[in-house]
């Protein structure tokens, strides 16, 4: 009989830390008085998970349940915590700490000017989820912020591409974004990364020589997967010659180029926009979140993320025009109600958003397999050990190779970008 004794634990030993362990209560009261005001007095709070595999990438999102008092009246609500996932692999955990310095400082830095500006021109603030309270020690960062929930607010279904309804919801979103960073920027006696670093780093910043080998195999898979499918032998070899200097072609298409230069939200996909509805299932509003990669760059890198990461290609192609005309409205109308001109005319902006065509490549590689993806077919992040990339990369091929057999989005999906990709020259 196996000896059934086990070691006694070591008292002394700290607790491991785990993401839901960094939720401290001051936080929570932090986050009702923001919300609530000062007189609101917690009672009790929990927390309780709602996402699922493949809803989050860079953080752990969970809600906190609280129950308060104010002015007599017993009172629940609910927020929504983004935290430090505690990951093993290293090098995925440096990149957390960029992107909630990032996040972090755009909510309490960046966001309030922003907001600011389109107040004073007598426009709405820009569409975010409220944030409440911030803790930006490293490696236990917690965002908490407002739950869209109660207020009808929901993820659209990544693994469907966006309609011409919900995408011109995102893009008019976008511009007034864009437009509201035009108007700010056109105001500051100094550049805003001169002021706020943060908006200068980028992927590059947590590990340049990781992010480089990481980016580089993304296209060797992509190439192995072209070549899976067969007839795109084309693509298959220019990916593969393209790989060496994938960094060097991500830098350059992000980079500052007056007078396409905004404050980009970075990270326009599926998952980082929720949607309400109308009685008969009509989208009607738009919230962006997950702020997380946010830079000053082109709003063609954007719209080129948007499109090639979260549309099928017939609705790609089919609405491009009135998706590009729409974005370009809702930006024009806020700088001529700012008293500024357009820097470009809608044909300068279509011009500039064909010439980022490459950054919605590079984006569409790593992001439709993930777009697509049934929650069995993704990498638990959370169980990743190792930090040898090139055997985490080669366990995603494999992955995504057993996805085109599999699963009937991922074919079509890839294949209208790497068609469009040969149409525009951009793979020749």
């Amino acid at each position: 009989m196996a000896d059934q004794k086990a070691a006694a634990p070591d008292a002394s030993a700290e607790p491991k830390k785990t993401p839901h362990s960094l939720i401290k209560e001051e936080q929570v009261r932090a986050a009702l008085r923001a919300d609530k005001g000062p007189d609101a007095s917690l009672t009790s709070w929990g927390v309780k998970d709602f996402t699922k595999k493949g809803d989050n990438y860079a953080c752990t999102v969970t809600s906190i349940e609280a129950r308060y008092s104010l002015h007599g009246v017993e009172e629940e609500v609910t927020y929504i915590a983004k935290l430090n996932p505690c990951r093993q692999m290293g090098s995925l955990n440096s990149f957390t700490v960029v992107v909630f310095e990032k996040e972090s400082g755009f909510y309490k830095e960046i966001a309030p000017l922003l907001d600011a500006e389109l107040k004073s021109i007598g426009q709405k603030p820009l569409k975010f989820a409220k944030c409440f309270a911030l803790s930006t020690e490293t490696d236990s960062e917690v965002i908490i912020l407002e739950d869209l929930r109660p207020a009808g607010f929901k993820m659209f279904d990544r693994r469907k591409g966006m309609d011409k309804a919900h995408v011109t919801l995102v893009v008019k979103e976008l511009g007034r974004l864009h437009a509201a960073s035009k108007l700010l920027m056109a105001k500051l006696p100094y550049k805003i990364e001169e002021k706020f670093p943060f908006i200068a780093k980028d992927f590059t910043s947590f590990n340049e020589n990781k992010f480089h080998d990481i980016f580089q195999w993304y296209c060797i898979n992509a190439a192995e997967m072209a070549e899976r499918i067969g007839g795109y032998e084309n693509v298959a070899k220019w990916l593969r010659d393209a790989a060496p200097n994938c960094i060097d072609m991500f830098e350059e298409q992000t980079k500052s180029n007056p007078p396409f230069e905004v404050i980009c939200h970075g990270d326009a996909w599926n998952n980082n926009v929720l949607f309400r509805y109308d009685d008969e299932g009509v989208p009607v509003d738009v919230r962006l979140v997950d702020l997380q990669i946010t830079r000053k760059s082109s709003p063609a890198t954007d719209l080129n993320y948007l499109m090639y990461t979260s549309l099928n290609g017939n609705d790609r192609r089919e609405n491009l025009d009135h998706i590009l005309n729409a974005y370009y409205t809702s930006f024009s109308q806020v700088l001529r109600e700012g008293k500024e001109q357009p820097p470009y005319t809608a044909e300068e902006m279509k011009k500039e958003y064909r010439a980022k065509h490459l950054f919605g490549l590079l984006m569409a590689i790593m992001v439709v397999p993930i777009v697509v993806s049934e929650a069995s077919e993704v990498m638990d992040l959370d169980k990743v050990e190792t930090d040898d990339v090139e055997l985490f990369m080669k366990e995603q091929r494999e992955r995504m190779l057993k996805q085109l057999d599999s699963n009937p989005l991922l074919r079509p999906r890839l294949l209208s970008v790497f068609d469009d990709m040969v149409e525009y020259g951009v793979i020749v």
